[in-house]
This record gives structure tokens, sequence and C-alpha cells, in this order.
């Protein structure tokens, strides 16, 4: 009886870990997009992933997860950069977003001197 116990209290935690960290993913996701939106970057992928889980204590002294989240932006779509955030609980802590992209250059003009046809007069043999 009380390895059943043991049992069910283990499946119990895991299930409370792992709607934690489901709950947490989609926190960070929705940050992620907002976080992109204000700096005008498109988030590739509507996606991102667990980069890394450490342990932190909180302003109360509390231990709590701190979770790394990275994620693939774009600033014209053509162009793929990485970004993160990171979260402790469900609380935003830290982000880094790459510098916005340099305008595009100017076209620059051809060096290339068109060539034309010679006068009648001066065409070689």
């Amino acid at each position: 009886m009380p390895d059943v116990l043991v049992l069910t209290l283990l499946i119990l935690l895991a299930a409370y870990l792992w709607h934690g960290a489901l709950k947490a993913r989609e926190r960070a996701r929705a940050l992620g997009a907002e976080l992109c939106a204000r700096a005008q970057l498109q988030l590739l992928d509507q996606t991102v992933a667990l980069e890394r889980l450490t342990l932190v204590r909180d302003g109360d002294g509390r231990l709590r997860l701190r979770r790394r989240y990275r994620f693939e932006l774009s600033s014209d779509g053509r162009d793929r950069r990485h970004g993160s955030l990171d979260l402790v609980g469900e609380r935003l802590v830290g982000h880094d977003l790459p510098p916005a992209a340099p305008p595009p250059r100017a076209a620059v003009e051809s060096n290339v001197i068109p060539l034309h046809e010679a006068p009648r007069g001066m065409r070689p043999h």
C-alpha cells in the first residue's frame, strides 16, 4: 500500500511540474511576441525553446526556477537572428534582442560605362 501512495505522489508531482513548464513556456511565447512587436521585429515560427534552467533566490529569499528561453526573430522576414528572455516564475527578469538591422543601403549607381554603337564612318572593317 505505501508503494502505491508513493507512486501516486510521484505521478502527481511530475504532472504539477509538467503543467508549470507548459504554463511558463506559453508565458515566454507571449512575452517574446510582445517584445518583438515593440521593437518592430517579427517572432519567427511563433515558438520559444527552453535554453537554460537554474535555481535562483527571489526577493523573499525563496528558491525559484529561472528559465531562459531562446527564439528566432527577423526584421524583414529574410534574416534570422536570435533573441532570449529570462523568467523567474512568470515574471520577466531580463531579455536580449539584437540591435535593429541597419536600414537598407540606397541603390548604388553602376560604375559600368555603357557602350554605344560607333558612328557609321568610324566602324572597323
